[in-house]
């Protein structure tokens, strides 16, 4: 059987780790059974390239800084995976679904913040009779939550504590004046709902794009965001009440050594994905 060939656009933490997975066949001796090669690498930071190139056993053919030539590029794969930013979506992941190839997302934000893109992506990909993955992400409970959508749910809410160090450098917070350095208790960032929270904190909350999707929509699902000296894990907390009854998940994650503003769940979120891909059995709502 053919490998699936994969093109990844993004090559920080998370496309650094989706990459490994693909080249090795397997996270943390657990083995994988992908069925799939890295054909392309895309990111606009040519040294992040060049250094994830050095830890593949199997380079990719093609390596790209910028969407010029992507067309040509898009007949060399069969699935594009973006995890670079908000931007990337629109810019990559249209061209790829209008050439009839498969698209997996993991800046979800951006189907919020875009107006018009998650819509626009739905009509090509059943137009083209191609998927769009979302994963999970950093969070539990998509399953439950997507079961309950169906009979009806009244509320989802969403509160994400991080250590301060994982809200450094974002505009929002500078706006507001707050000094995370000088944070010694718990301290409310946000609270709206989810649709402004990616906006506000574009690296920070691709969690509940995802839920709002598989919910009730990006303006009911409500957020609260903290940063907690107390912390060393970004926890997300879900609670979601319905016709089914009421649904309650903490998730604990070990923050992304390369980027302490994500989760490693998230990663292996979409490597699991993969496996769902490529695997005939398919497991969960």
């Amino acid at each position: 059987m053919a490998k699936i060939r994969v093109g990844v656009v993004g090559c920080g933490a998370i496309g650094s780790e989706i990459c490994q997975a693909i080249d090795t066949d397997e996270v943390n001796g657990h083995e994988l059974d992908l069925g799939m090669e890295l054909k392309v690498l895309i990111d606009n930071h040519p040294e992040r390239i060049e250094r994830l190139c050095k830890s593949l056993r199997k380079k990719p053919d093609i390596t790209k800084s910028d969407s010029t030539g992507l067309d040509e590029i898009l007949e060399e794969v069969d699935l594009v995976i973006e995890c670079a930013s908000q931007a990337a979506v629109r810019e990559f992941i249209i061209p790829t679904l209008k050439k009839g190839k498969e698209v997996m997302i993991l800046s979800v934000g951006a189907l919020l913040c875009d107006p018009g893109l998650l819509e626009e992506i739905e009509r090509i990909s059943k137009d083209k009779g191609c998927k769009v993955y979302i994963p999970s992400g950093a969070v539990a409970g998509i399953d439950g939550l997507k079961s309950g959508a169906v009979g009806g749910i009244q509320s989802v809410e969403l509160t994400t504590r991080k250590p301060p160090r994982g809200f450094e450098g974002n505009a929002y917070v500078q706006k507001q004046g707050i000094d995370l350095s000088s944070i010694t208790n718990e301290k409310t960032l946000f609270v709206g709902s989810a649709k402004e929270a990616v906006t506000h904190f574009p690296e920070n909350i691709n969690v509940a794009a995802s839920l709002s999707i598989a919910g009730i929509g990006s303006e009911a699902t409500k957020v609260r965001i903290i940063a907690d000296p107390a912390t060393k894990e970004n926890v997300h907390e879900i609670e979601a009440r319905g016709e089914f009854g009421a649904l309650f998940v903490r998730v604990e994650n070990v923050p992304s050594i390369a980027n302490p503003k994500t989760s490693y769940l998230a990663a292996l979120s979409a490597i699991a994905t993969l496996k769902r891909i490529s695997h005939p059995i398919q497991v969960g709502t």
